[in-house]
């Protein structure tokens, strides 16, 4: 889940984008190449290191623009359409790296990027979360 702070003068913006990762999906691609996974059977890891081996890259679709966040139900929010995004293209996790910049005028940016993986060892508890 997404931890935002809010400071009671502060607009927090997070600016959630995709990055493209190096890997085997191909975009266009009418069938994806895992099979599609609800957003609960989606598992978010902190590093890479993180994921079980081995894995297969995903690309996670970009939202269909910036994603601006100013209260923690927008969080919430958020987050449950970045897993989705990351399921629809049979991610079993995606791996989240933040970078939190503060202008010194009380508004803080995080931007993330997101890299989407499909651990093979991981498919069966992502299929039985989906069935809850």
């Amino acid at each position: 889940m997404l931890d935002v702070f809010v400071r009671p003068t502060a607009l927090v913006a997070v600016v959630a984008s995709a990055v493209t990762a190096i890997g085997s999906q191909t975009q266009g691609t009418d069938k994806p190449k895992h099979p599609t996974v609800c957003a609960a059977g989606v598992k978010t890891y902190d590093t890479l290191s993180e994921v079980p081996v081995p894995y297969d890259s995903v690309e996670v679709p970009r939202p269909a623009a910036p994603v601006m966040i100013t209260s923690p139900e927008e969080a919430e929010a958020a987050q449950m359409d970045l897993l989705r995004r990351a399921g629809s293209v049979g991610a079993t996790g995606i791996v989240v790296s933040v970078v939190t910049q503060d202008d010194g005028m009380g508004r803080i940016t995080q931007r993330r990027s997101v890299q989407g993986v499909f651990v093979p060892s991981d498919s069966a508890r992502a299929q039985l979360a989906c069935k809850r």
